[in-house]
């Protein structure tokens, strides 16, 4: 025990411990904690929770046991207690450490109760048994010091963690399996949002409705998965970013109606950047492999998630730009956002823009969506010509061409300059051109090819004075994620 009378520093002060495995973990997320404090919206905290099994017996400590190697009692132990960690509001600093199949030190300052680190079990009617593991609340100041010594004595030294998996297992596993968690390279991230108006946040700092798609790829040509991380109970997690390696762990993994396989997160679901890459979208050490548009639209997944392809832009179908409220997303213009109930005072908008374009390349058609980082490539504009047409819309805020007939129109009055300025450019050869392009294809708009026929439309074409009629599937829909000039 220290002497002295002095104030002691916190690692002179007597503390209580135990050594315990990390079993499993869950994601970040705010719950209903259900006791309020100071600074914080009623019975709403950010928490997670771990199973672990205490090993050995509670030690008291004259000091913290900080550099302390693990001594015997820590190691023996006739039946372990499994038990539910729970750390909430700052004690939520421990996420990024906390790891299963390792092992710790748990540490409780300024005591020499043993009795502060025996979880409590949920009271039930007589005669019901529960089979649940008692709780422990982390407190604030309670530490964990990470064990690196092998626990050689105890049943615990040939911990088998769980199974991580790689993107082509998680492809190729039983359609039996539920939860599973594999590691892979991001190759690119897609903000959906969704239901805006209709969700209301569950904290000031969670965007309402926000679900990430992430593009995971492998070391293998053509193979990913895509990941669909749901952000509208949980903060937005860091490194997020193409060319990052992420830990995956305890996803869901569904199938899609045409067989295609993605995971999803749920409530257990969390996620570890463990390397960081490039900020290049092409991060997986293959290329896409080179599709034909025919062989595409029949394979469907089973022939790849992404490819690129090699064709001719026929048309633009639909263009849509506009300046949107960073707060609200709603429509902005002449510097001051739309929404009237209830009023948004915002003085931020973001630029978003989205096309959609017929291409074709011989064997089939596509109709491929672009998104605003490449929609500038598409319209063959250069970076001064892209930004000078950005500002001539913040006045109007939102402009929307789509094809009738053989013409580009719009809800505006047809002699307004910019959108006679942006007819011409759709339907000139600077966009009506050959390109490569990267794409994904968009699984739940693919018909699988048992019910193709079902769903072919009739469509006429004329050729000199003949007319001829046939039975046509509906044009595959792809995602474009990277565009490249025919030299």
């Amino acid at each position: 025990m220290p002497g002295g009378g002095g104030a002691s520093l916190p690692g002179d002060r007597p503390c209580v411990s135990v050594a315990m495995c990390v079993e499993g973990k869950e994601g970040v997320a705010w719950r209903n904690e259900g006791n309020a404090c100071e600074g914080e919206e009623a019975g709403l905290s950010l928490c997670f929770s771990v199973r672990a099994d205490l090993i050995g017996q509670i030690q008291r400590w004259g000091r913290d046991p900080r550099k302390q190697s693990i001594t015997g009692e820590e190691r023996q132990t006739d039946r372990p207690t499994t038990v539910e960690l729970l750390f909430v509001r700052s004690s939520v600093r421990w996420f990024p450490l906390i790891q299963a199949g390792s092992f710790y030190r748990l540490i409780v300052p300024n005591t020499q109760d043993p009795s502060v680190l025996i979880g409590c079990r949920v009271a039930g009617r007589s005669g019901v048994e529960l089979h649940t593991n008692p709780s422990l609340l982390v407190r604030s100041d309670w530490r964990i010091h990470t064990l690196t010594h092998p626990l050689l004595t105890t049943p615990y030294s040939q911990v088998v963690p769980q199974k991580v998996m790689s993107v082509t297992e998680v492809l190729d596993c039983s359609s039996g399996v539920d939860l599973v968690s594999f590691h892979g390279v991001i190759s690119q991230r897609i903000n959906l949002q969704r239901g805006t108006a209709t969700h209301t946040p569950t904290h000031r700092e969670v965007e309402a409705g926000l679900t990430v798609r992430l593009t995971v790829c492998v070391e293998t040509r053509g193979r990913s998965l895509q990941v669909y991380v749901d952000l509208s109970r949980t903060p937005y997690p860091p490194g997020l970013v193409p060319g990052n390696t992420v830990l995956f762990t305890s996803f869901q993994r569904k199938l899609s109606r045409v067989g295609g396989v993605y995971c999803r997160s749920v409530p257990l679901s969390c996620l570890t950047v463990t390397a960081l890459g490039t900020t290049d979208t092409q991060s997986c050490d293959s290329p896409p492999p080179m599709v034909l548009l025919g062989v595409w639209s029949l394979a469907g997944a089973e022939q790849c998630m992404v490819g690129q392809v090699r064709g001719h832009v026929v048309c633009v179908l639909y263009l849509q730009l506009q300046w949107t409220c960073s707060l609200c997303g709603s429509i902005y213009k002449q510097e001051r956002c739309t929404r009237s109930q209830p009023p948004c005072n915002s003085t931020s908008a973001v630029f978003q823009a989205e096309a959609k374009a017929a291409v074709e390349d011989g064997s089939g058609e596509a109709h491929i969506w672009f998104s605003y980082p490449v929609i500038s490539g598409l319209l063959g504009l250069a970076m001064p010509q892209w930004e000078g047409l950005q500002r001539s819309l913040r006045v109007r805020g939102h402009l929307r061409v789509y094809t009738r007939g053989r013409s580009l129109v719009s809800d505006v009055n047809p002699g307004d300059p910019l959108l006679q300025y942006l007819s011409c450019v759709c339907s000139s050869s600077t966009v009506c051109r050959p390109l490569t392009l990267t794409c994904t294809l968009q699984t739940r708009s693919h018909t699988p090819a048992a019910h193709r026929q079902d769903s072919a439309q009739l469509k006429r074409f004329t050729r000199g004075d003949r007319e001829f009629v046939t039975r046509m599937p509906p044009p595959l829909q792809l995602t474009c994620t990277h565009i490249l000039e025919e030299r």
